[in-house]
């Protein structure tokens, strides 16, 4: 007995069940390869924060979901006196911010001596639980908030804390920087601004954003969750890196330089104002290649956002106390890669 054509085969439970499911099998499964990436990257990254990371557990008001560490500084918080801090810093010297709990602010200073002002907040916790300590060596100063904890290092910027006692104090750094002087600054819950800077710069966090504007690079900056924008109007040796996980990245560059460059996304693109000679395949979310003659490396890295080199504004933040952001251009068309 011959068979209908349009008559179709009974399907089977595995067919059904693919069937049905199969969009959300997929979105697991890019979910799943995100987490796993997310999980190798943060492991391969090297940022200067208190080990292990579960501390954070410790903390109060913390929020992954705003990239900026949460509401530190309201809501009902209190706020006690400031502590401020004054030291001679000789040309040759580095300062090293160490914070784990609240934001850290670095602005252009005047004269010789760097200026540190720092606040706390607090739900319950006694505010005299965080200390906050400078040490002042031949190598340069020092300054960390320090928990109440196991464990607890602070040299050098040599930074560690095992065993945090549940506690919701908060910190907020604000740091008046001497020309010339590069800057070491990291924390775990909050966000860091790094305005007017004539230096190198190295920031990192876990949950928040960094901002970066030197007339001086290179710049290094990490986060997990939060945006990179670092603006470097010229380039000394050394590598510029700026990796995140959860985020965009955007790089402001010098008109002219020399550099190879290596931007990769899995989630976004990668878009370039300078024209760029490829190495390899041409791909919208990795791009690999030279800038000029080559020279330096630029490793911009991110799981989940776009990433923009552009070229540097020339003006620092007009606007103390925000966050320095990347310079606008009007939308034009990027130079088309020249293959070698």
């Amino acid at each position: 007995m011959d068979m209908p054509l349009d008559q179709s085969v009974p399907a089977t439970p595995a067919r059904r069940i693919w069937r049905t499911w199969r969009r959300e099998i997929i979105r697991g499964g890019v979910l799943f390869g995100l987490v796993v990436g997310a999980g190798l990257f943060i492991r391969s990254i090297r940022i200067h924060v208190p080990s292990p990371l579960g501390a954070l557990g410790s903390f109060g008001d913390f929020n992954w979901g705003d990239g900026d560490g949460g509401n530190l500084f309201g809501g009902g918080r209190e706020v006690g006196d400031a502590w401020d801090y004054r030291a001679l810093i000789k040309p040759n010297q580095h300062i090293w911010i160490r914070n784990t709990n609240g934001p850290i602010e670095v602005v252009s200073g005047t004269g010789d001596s760097v200026v540190i002002h720092v606040e706390k907040s607090w739900r319950q916790s006694d505010p005299q639980s965080v200390r906050v300590v400078p040490v002042l060596t031949e190598r340069g100063l020092t300054v960390c908030a320090l928990w109440e904890a196991r464990e607890q290092r602070n040299e050098g910027g040599d930074y560690r804390m095992n065993g945090v006692r549940k506690n919701d104090v908060a910190v907020r750094f604000t740091i008046q920087l001497p020309r010339n002087v590069p800057i070491d600054a990291s924390t775990v819950n909050g966000g860091l601004e790094i305005d007017g800077v004539s230096a190198p710069v190295e920031a990192a966090t876990v949950n928040g954003r960094i901002a970066v504007n030197t007339s001086t690079g290179p710049v290094q900056a990490t986060t997990v969750n939060g945006s990179i924008e670092a603006n470097m109007q010229t380039l000394t040796n050394g590598d510029v890196r700026l990796t995140t996980v959860n985020g965009s990245v955007s790089a402001g560059l010098p008109v002219q330089i020399n550099a190879n460059i290596d931007a990769e996304t899995v989630n976004g693109r990668v878009e370039t104002e300078f024209p760029v000679k490829i190495i390899g395949k041409v791909s919208p979310r990795h791009l690999r290649g030279t800038i000029g003659s080559g020279g330096a490396t630029l490793k911009l890295i991110t799981l989940n956002g776009s990433i923009t080199l552009h070229e540097a504004g020339a003006t620092p933040n007009p606007h103390p106390g925000m966050a320095p952001r990347a310079p606008r251009h009007p939308h034009a068309r990027i130079p088309a890669p020249e293959r070698p």
